[in-house]
């Protein structure tokens, strides 16, 4: 089935062929349409298509070269870490080894945050905290359990104060939305998750710095043992 014809935007295209990338449609080191096909394609100018490749290019997904074409370089080179790649990620098959690894990156930044946001969180943060808690209580579907799952850990970030760390947000997020999504498959009540994400508010209301790292990390090796279940891609 032809991919379907999308209006003449740049964010569209980046999209749609980064996607197509990520979930291996076109393998690495394959070479790409010629700009005329994928305008044709996808019902843009080629002038987008142009700007398309080089946002692909900026993500590490392909390489453009004259007279040779562009081409998708090896995942290795891949910029994990923006966000619209980790997204296609997301929507791929599941991948164990990437789930793993953004376990290991969870499990290296988010205790340390999480320490921080119980020593100087300042009242307005932690209300934030307490608020996205309160909405993942009140979840009845998958989208909005996750939601406010992603606003949870983005608050505790926002609260630990240490600029460097904050900056992380963007990426994390996609990260979480990952991880989430991994770990949610089969949607249900997670009394145990919920439990431990209030002993992390608790913590961090209390200023209880070790219990907020160890709440952290029990949240993830739970999230661990909700996805063993995935099949390698």
């Amino acid at each position: 089935m032809p991919p379907p014809r999308l209006r003449n935007f740049h964010h569209q295209i980046v999209d749609a062929v980064g996607a197509s990338i990520v979930a291996g449609r076109y393998a690495e080191g394959a070479k790409l349409p010629t700009e005329p096909q994928l305008a044709e394609t996808y019902g843009a100018s080629r002038l987008i298509i142009r700007e398309a490749m080089k946002s692909l290019a900026a993500k590490g997904l392909v390489s453009i070269r004259p007279r040779t074409g562009t081409h998708v370089l090896p995942r290795a080179e891949w910029n994990l870490f923006d966000p619209a790649v980790l997204g296609w990620q997301s929507e791929a098959p599941p991948d164990r080894q990437l789930i793993a690894d953004l376990m290991e990156l969870r499990q290296t930044i988010e205790p340390l945050a999480a320490r921080l946001a119980a020593a100087r969180a300042r009242p307005e943060k932690v209300a934030e905290i307490r608020a996205a808690f309160e909405a993942m209580e009140k979840a009845r579907t998958q989208a909005s359990y996750i939601e406010a799952d992603l606003r949870f850990h983005g608050a505790v970030v926002r609260a630990c104060g240490n600029q460097f760390i904050m900056q992380l947000e963007t990426a994390l997020s996609a990260v979480w939305k990952t991880s989430f999504q991994a770990s949610s498959d089969a949607w249900g009540s997670d009394a145990e998750a919920l439990a431990l994400h209030r002993t992390l508010l608790q913590s961090i209301e209390m200023r209880d710095a070790p219990a907020a790292e160890a709440a952290v990390l029990a949240l993830i090796a739970r999230a661990v043992v909700r996805i063993e279940h995935i099949e390698p891609r």
